[in-house]
């Protein structure tokens, strides 16, 4: 058996539907063994976090764009926010908008 199989990250999708807790050991990222007592608490804890802030309005997802880019480009987009300690759609944001700005101005 994998063991990283039935690990439970923050990256996990939940997903509705019941997990045999008894015939499978399932563990949180810390090691904790998930159990009956723990799992409704948790659940709701993820749920509650939502992932990140939306980038407009107050509530809600913010809208995404999705784009295929050469790997050389890609690796060197990912290279200059390792460096700078910021991630790679911060950069790819900041480049568009400058794009829009500069033809704005054209």
């Amino acid at each position: 058996m994998d063991p990283n199989k039935y690990v439970v990250t923050e990256n996990t999708p939940i997903i509705d539907g019941d997990a045999d807790l008894e015939g499978n050991e399932y563990r949180y990222a810390d090691g904790t063994r998930i159990t009956e007592e723990n799992t409704e608490a948790y659940t709701v804890e993820r749920k509650r976090a939502g992932g990140r802030p939306s980038l407009g309005a107050a509530r809600g997802t913010s809208p995404s764009v999705n784009f295929r880019l050469p790997a050389k480009l890609r690796e060197e987009a990912e290279e200059l926010a390792r460096r700078e300690g910021r991630g790679l759609s911060v950069i790819a944001r900041e480049a568009l908008e400058q794009y829009i700005v500069s033809h704005r101005a054209s």
